[in-house]
């Protein structure tokens, strides 16, 4: 690193977040430095909590502060935002009146669509004062543009180094950061960034050739990798025979911006030897969401930054705990396009503390299980998502990815697995549609006669095109 680059490095620390080097639960450490820091200073903050000194934060604390956060993001983008103003207005709600948790659903929802379609009513500072500007497409195909400020992006850079404490990464280590090439959205500069403050190497390798991916390994000692979930796996795949990558000394992968089946990750750890973890995150609300502890029993979310809940899409009502729904995130602390209740449209649930990692009040996410708007229905209108053909599919031996593409013959449904495998094992396929067959809402479907038995198209490494966030299930019926 450059003389000036590390300057700025050191510069950048002094402005974050300390945490003690022996922290056994680095993210509620965060949270509970953030609370205490701004307890100090904020006389509005104390009269919310009704304390004039904190010596501890639990729960009951941290509800009280994130509800106090997210009435000052209210008042701030009311006065700030074109968009939110309007949309309060309409709706009759006031931050103010905001003093309960079961008062969030009073709150209009933001969707997707809103923040594509009018990107620039929820901007909140001038043009001249955005620093970063970044654009997504997500696995929606919306494309959106989101707004960082410099605070923005420290502020996203001190999370995500905290997070990464998460995964026990310190002095030492590298990361080697996996993420191909993606025009709207490269992750790398910020999880770099991250790196340095907390004091270990990053390298950056976004090529898609395998020899390069481990010869950087190889030079570089990595000791942990961070990608996206499909990536890493066709990596290890293509790799694990002409590699010994347990020699490599990996001892975490951290799996980000998609789904890790549960299938698969047995797959990683079994060809690594290590543990296999996931990363929750988008664009909208930065990197560092929601990161698995070694527990692997959910994902520790971000309630410095961030307000969680889980809502029944169709009713609006919030779940309980461990109960599936749409997950909606609000923004704490972003300048520049903070968001008020946001569709994800992604279906997870909210664990609620403690963990047996340690951790004692912060609130876990579970693993998404599907998104909303890549649904679809077989048969008897069985919901399927992609979720579930990766828990089938993809931790069957050799098999590198795949594409479902669902037609219809009259009454019945019909539905083509295209699956890229790796060799030529005369088994392959009879793997494949026994596992497909014991996939309850397949196996309903063709008990009513009302789905055909899958068809299963075996295709040779590369034959099966692929990029980072493909569509992986094509429907062609005529349904409407």
């Amino acid at each position: 690193m450059r003389a000036l680059d590390k300057l700025k490095v050191m510069m950048i620390r002094r402005r974050l977040t300390r945490l003690p080097g022996d922290s056994l639960n680095p993210l509620e450490d965060w949270m509970v430095q953030r609370v205490k820091s701004e307890f100090k200073v904020d006389e509005s903050l104390r009269s919310s909590l009704g304390l004039q000194s904190l010596d501890e934060v639990d729960r009951e604390t941290l509800t009280e502060y994130q509800l106090h956060k997210l009435r000052a993001s209210m008042a701030y983008v009311e006065a700030n935002s074109v968009f939110y103003r309007d949309r309060f207005k309409s709706a009759g709600v006031r931050p103010e009146e905001i003093r309960e948790y079961s008062d969030l659903t009073r709150i209009p929802l933001t969707d997707p669509s809103d923040l594509a379609s009018n990107t620039f009513r929820f901007l909140n500072i001038s043009q001249s004062k955005v620093e970063r500007i970044f654009s997504t497409s997500g696995t929606s195909g919306v494309r959106k543009r989101l707004f960082y400020s410099r605070q923005d992006v420290l502020g996203t850079i001190d999370a995500i180094s905290s997070a990464f404490r998460m995964f026990r990464l310190g002095n030492g280590d590298t990361l080697q950061i996996m993420f191909p090439t993606v025009a709207q959205w490269d992750p790398g500069e910020m999880l770099a960034g991250a790196c340095y403050i907390v004091g270990f190497n990053p390298v950056i390798c976004d090529s898609v050739d395998v020899d390069e991916q481990i010869a950087t390994m190889r030079h570089s000692s990595t000791t942990a990798l961070i990608g996206l979930t499909s990536f890493i796996h066709r990596i290890t795949v293509l790799a694990r025979d002409r590699y010994d990558l347990r020699s490599l000394g990996i001892r975490c992968i951290i799996c980000s911006a998609e789904p890790l089946p549960e299938s698969m990750r047995r797959e990683l750890e079994e060809a690594w030897g290590c543990k296999a973890l996931s990363q929750y995150g988008m664009t909208e609300m930065g990197l560092a969401t929601a990161v698995e502890c070694f527990q692997q029993d959910g994902l520790h979310t971000n309630e410095g930054h961030f307000l969680f809940e889980c809502i029944d899409p169709e009713t609006g009502e919030q779940c309980g705990d461990r109960e599936e729904g749409e997950l909606i995130i609000t923004s704490f602390n972003y300048e520049a396009t903070p968001l008020i209740r946001y569709r994800t449209r992604d279906l997870s649930s909210l664990i609620h503390p403690p963990c047996s990692c340690g951790a004692g009040f912060n609130l876990k996410i579970g693993k998404v299980q599907g998104r909303l708007d890549m649904m679809t229905k077989l048969g008897f209108g069985k919901k399927v998502y992609p979720m579930l053909f990766d828990e089938a599919i993809l931790g069957i031996e050799d098999v590198i990815g795949y594409q479902a593409i669902i037609d219809q013959e009259g009454y019945q449904d019909m539905i083509t697995f295209r699956v890229e495998v790796k060799g030529n094992d005369p088994h392959t396929k009879a793997i494949i549609l026994e596992a497909l067959e014991a996939v309850l809402e397949i196996r309903e479907g063709m008990d009513n006669d009302l789905l055909a038995t899958p068809t299963i198209e075996i295709l040779r490494t590369g034959e099966l095109e692929w990029a980072p966030k493909t569509q992986a299930i094509i429907d062609r019926r005529n349904l409407y």
